[in-house]
């Protein structure tokens, strides 16, 4: 299904297509995102945590594997439905880690259900364009962690101010928060 992204286009309409940017993508790596992603970042890492993340000291080892970026702390960061799919305890860890590889004023972009169902799907989301963006289920159903409502949302991210926060006719919420919570 392709869609709009009203977060997306939030995110990326506050960056300049200069090449200047470090990013970090928590999904993996595809051809399309690196052409989309090189009109704005030299540097582009991308995690592999979703759509299925790793669980427990699987997730710790993973989590370790995201090492500061020695020349330029990651400013943007893509977050798509992870925190759908951790629990409590491993949402917190990974926003720890992730205040703790992103530059000062670094922009988050995250993804989270908002239909309350007991169980989530996993999906692949896969950039088209700063508005557009493509989105298949890739697994089959799971049982879903805590419901995230908005405010437990603002808690969780911590650093990370939302800025901007969408609901999507298709039972999503699309946040963009910016660390230090400096406005865009």
């Amino acid at each position: 299904m392709e869609r709009t992204s009203p977060g997306l286009s939030a995110l990326f309409g506050a960056l300049k297509e200069d090449g200047r940017h470090a990013i970090l993508d928590l999904g993996p790596a595809g051809n399309r995102h690196l052409k989309f992603f090189g009109r704005f970042a030299r540097q582009i890492r991308f995690a592999g945590l979703v759509p299925g993340p790793p669980r427990g000291p699987a997730l710790s080892a993973a989590l370790e594997a995201l090492p500061p970026n020695p020349e330029q702390p990651y400013d943007v960061v893509l977050a798509w439905d992870i925190f759908d799919r951790l629990n409590p305890v491993e949402r917190a860890v990974l926003v720890d880690r992730l205040v703790e590889v992103s530059a000062p004023d670094a922009r988050l972009y995250a993804v989270v259900d908002s239909t309350g169902d007991a169980t989530t799907r996993p999906f692949r989301l896969t950039v088209l364009d700063v508005d557009r963006v493509s989105q298949e289920s890739v697994g089959p159903s799971e049982p879903a962690e805590a419901h995230l409502l908005p405010a437990h949302v603002e808690r969780l991210l911590g650093p990370f101010e939302v800025v901007h926060a969408f609901s999507l006719r298709i039972g999503q919420r699309e946040y963009v928060a910016q660390k230090g919570g400096r406005g865009p």
